[in-house]
């Protein structure tokens, strides 16, 4: 009895898995393999996701630090200045100016070192050697610029070269104060009636600028619980003239507007005490991820039917649709509430299949040394 229970045991252990068996155990191994490669791919899409998040602050980060740092040193004496004025432009060439960049212009301080490669920028290959040390062309070599430790710096935003793109280019320019080699960047006609600047001064800092927005805090502004921009003596603007010259062009756009109570010019620049430095930017991969319009959309809705509403900004965001700029109001699936004609733009009509343009907003703000003790009213 004990042998043939033995050898039943032993078939048994010899049959193996039956079929139903087969197929249950692979049916739960497909639903585990299943779940771990959507759990796989729902991480690398958040790693990806935060890679171009990254990314995308990293860059914005290192031009308002570069802008910032030249704010930080104006120069407050007789021989300083700066003025920010506004420029409209013909993005989608339809004869019609939509949309409107910044440019600062100004003097500041620098150290030896930058002075010194200034200096040597515009030499000639003999004329750098001559300065090389043990020379024999030393003695031959001309006298270099009698250098002040002050430079003129100017910032400009040109349309993209694409015309269905909205972003900007950054340019950056610098001059050795008193260098008469050179034009100055403070000239009247350093900027064309085109808004371009003079061929060759100013060099690319970066593209995909959707928005840069200036604001300048005078000596009545009040910025302690928010920056507001307005003609009250309470708030902030959004042009600047040093020494009160009517410089910006008030007939290009209001935001050329000068701020309320500003003090009579003298002998010494007027600067701000503050300046609040917002920046938006979208970069061309950035483009390919943006949701379009589903529905052709009326000067006055403010319900826009989207393709794909996880790719939105967060409410309180902006976005720029077919030359007109909006804020977020609320999100959904399929779906975004906006405020229509945000950022000084009109409401217009949008055509179906527009796409929603949007950058990570970076806001900085910065004090001028000059002023940090005497303005203090609405510190």
């Amino acid at each position: 009895m004990i042998c043939r229970r033995n050898q039943t045991d032993t078939r048994s252990a010899q049959r193996g898995m039956t079929l139903i068996e087969l197929l249950t155990a692979s049916l739960l191994a497909a639903f585990i393999m299943m779940g771990l490669v959507r759990l796989l791919d729902l991480t690398l899409d958040m790693w990806a996701k935060g890679e171009v998040r990254r990314e995308g602050l990293e860059r914005s980060n290192t031009v308002l630090g570069l802008l910032a740092d030249d704010l930080r040193s104006l120069h407050g004496g007789g021989a300083g200045d700066l003025v920010i004025d506004w420029q409209p432009f013909d993005h989608d060439g339809d004869g019609l100016p939509d949309r409107t960049w910044p440019r600062l212009r100004f003097v500041r301080q620098v150290d030896a070192g930058a002075l010194q490669r200034l200096r040597l920028r515009d030499l000639t290959e003999v004329e750098r050697e001559a300065y090389g040390m043990g020379s024999t062309l030393a003695a031959a070599a001309p006298p270099l610029p009698d250098a002040t430790g002050l430079i003129e710096v100017a910032w400009a935003v040109l349309p993209a070269d694409r015309s269905d793109d909205p972003t900007g280019i950054l340019l950056r320019g610098e001059r050795l104060l008193g260098d008469d080699t050179r034009d100055s960047l403070m000239g009247t006609n350093f900027f064309r009636s085109n808004g371009a600047p003079a061929a060759g001064s100013l060099l690319e800092v970066g593209g995909g600028i959707l928005w840069l927005g200036i604001e300048c805090a005078t000596q009545t502004s009040l910025v302690r619980e928010g920056w507001h921009v307005g003609g009250a003596l309470a708030d902030a603007c959004t042009s600047w003239d040093a020494y009160r010259r009517e410089r910006p062009d008030l007939d290009l756009t209001p935001r050329n507007e000068p701020g309320a109570g500003m003090p009579a010019a003298g002998p010494r620049p007027i600067l701000p005490r503050r300046i609040r430095i917002v920046l938006e930017m979208e970069r061309a991969k950035d483009q390919k991820r943006r949701t379009t319009l589903l529905n052709p959309v009326t000067a006055n809705t403010t319900r826009l039917e989207v393709d794909n509403g996880e790719r939105l900004p967060a409410p309180g965001g902006f976005v720029w649709v077919a030359g007109e700029w909006m804020e977020v109001v609320g999100v959904s699936a399929d779906h975004m509430i906006v405020r229509r004609g945000a950022r000084e733009t009109r409401p217009r009509e949008l055509p179906m299949g527009a796409m929603v343009h949007y950058g990570k907003r970076v806001v900085i703000e910065v004090p001028i040394p000059l002023h940090e003790d005497d303005w203090r009213v609405g510190n």
